[in-house]
């Protein structure tokens, strides 16, 4: 691969905001016209989004995709600032939510935002195919739109975030050569391919109830244990083979944005089954922070253990953060009055900035 092909390859690589990835060697055959005609250039949004501390951009990621990005508004004169990148977990609602007629925060990046502020940038990503807004109420509204259905999938969703970090290393006021990438849920699955996929720009990657193995690993235990279909059986093997036939009608069907189960289209469940946090953070050399509650019935406990010690035996850079008590989004049912949300994220941080 010849790392000097084009200025515009040069400026990037200087920049820190290059990827060493099958992309980037795509990207390598490109002329700068070509590579600005893709997208990555950032187009600001003439103005902020009402009652909330970030700026609306538009990019254009390499499947030709308009994707809308939110980045936290920087001091005037606070200078370059590292970045951090929040990507929530699963579900087909947009970011911000509208309420008594005014826009609100929805998915907990406003709480990484207030963490964050006057120390890092922090950019959140629209999903596509979701719109600004976007409010499911309904059962049936629950699997999204029929293009969300159709974009998404492990390698689409990654590569909206991707597009968007590479617009915001173009952004005035982004310091190149410090990113933190946060995943939640299905998210932090995502945040792992990205750090794998953008080795030269993701410096620390953090997953949080992300799991470990594949998310049938999940499906299968939670099953047996009755915290999901439980109204299947109260045998847990015979949930556990519910669970397992549809697996084969997945597997039969994998690219039906029609048929759906748990919520997903099967093109879904296809895609992000097909790989795991083990497998995305066995290559990946940025130091990474996993974070698991310990009374989670979304996410078994055990999938944050098993990544942990996974993670450990490949001799990676990795803090555990195993809260006691906390349930899926790290809220302490003992501890009511505590948020472990913002507890959780200004440790994530602090990490970060010290590391």
């Amino acid at each position: 691969m010849n790392r000097f092909a084009g200025t515009a390859v040069v400026i990037l690589a200087l920049c820190g905001w290059l990827p060493a990835t099958t992309h980037a060697q795509d990207d390598l055959k490109l002329t700068p016209e070509k590579m600005s005609s893709l997208g990555y250039v950032p187009r600001e949004d003439s103005a902020a989004v009402p009652n909330q501390p970030y700026r609306r951009y538009f990019t254009t990621d390499r499947f030709g995709r308009e994707i809308t990005f939110y980045l936290s508004a920087g001091p005037a004169k606070q200078g370059l600032l590292p970045l951090v990148v929040y990507i929530e977990g699963s579900g087909s609602a947009s970011l911000f939510h509208e309420s008594k007629g005014k826009v609100v925060p929805a998915g907990g990046h406003i709480v990484v935002q207030e963490v964050a502020d006057g120390r890092a940038r922090v950019l959140i990503v629209e999903k596509p195919g979701v719109k600004f807004l976007d409010e499911p109420r309904t059962e049936e509204e629950q699997s999204g739109s029929v293009e969300f259905r159709r974009e998404h999938t492990l390698e689409r969703w990654a590569e909206a975030v991707e597009a968007a970090i590479r617009a915001t290393g173009r952004v005035p006021g982004v310091r190149p050569g410090k990113v933190l990438v946060i995943g939640h849920s299905e998210g932090g699955l995502v945040a792992c391919r990205v750090a794998r996929e953008l080795p030269e720009v993701v410096t620390h990657v953090a997953s949080l109830a992300g799991g470990g193995p594949s998310q049938l690993f999940d499906l299968i235990t939670l099953t047996r244990s009755g915290s999901f279909f439980r109204s299947i059986s109260e045998d847990p093997e015979v949930r556990v083979r519910h669970v397992c036939d549809r697996w084969r009608d997945i597997l039969a069907d994998p690219q039906s944005t029609e048929k759906i189960f748990f919520g997903f289209a099967y093109r879904r469940w296809s895609s992000f089954l097909a790989s795991s946090p083990m497998e995305e953070l066995t290559s990946v050399h940025a130091k990474i922070y996993v974070a698991q509650g310990a009374d989670d019935d979304a996410v078994d406990p055990a999938s944050g253990d098993a990544l942990d010690a996974h993670l450990r035996a490949k001799g990676k850079d990795v803090v555990y953060d195993r809260v006691a008590g906390a349930n899926h989004s790290f809220r302490i049912k003992a501890m009511p009055k505590v948020d472990g949300w913002q507890q959780l994220m200004e440790r994530i941080v602090e990490w970060f900035l010290l590391r």
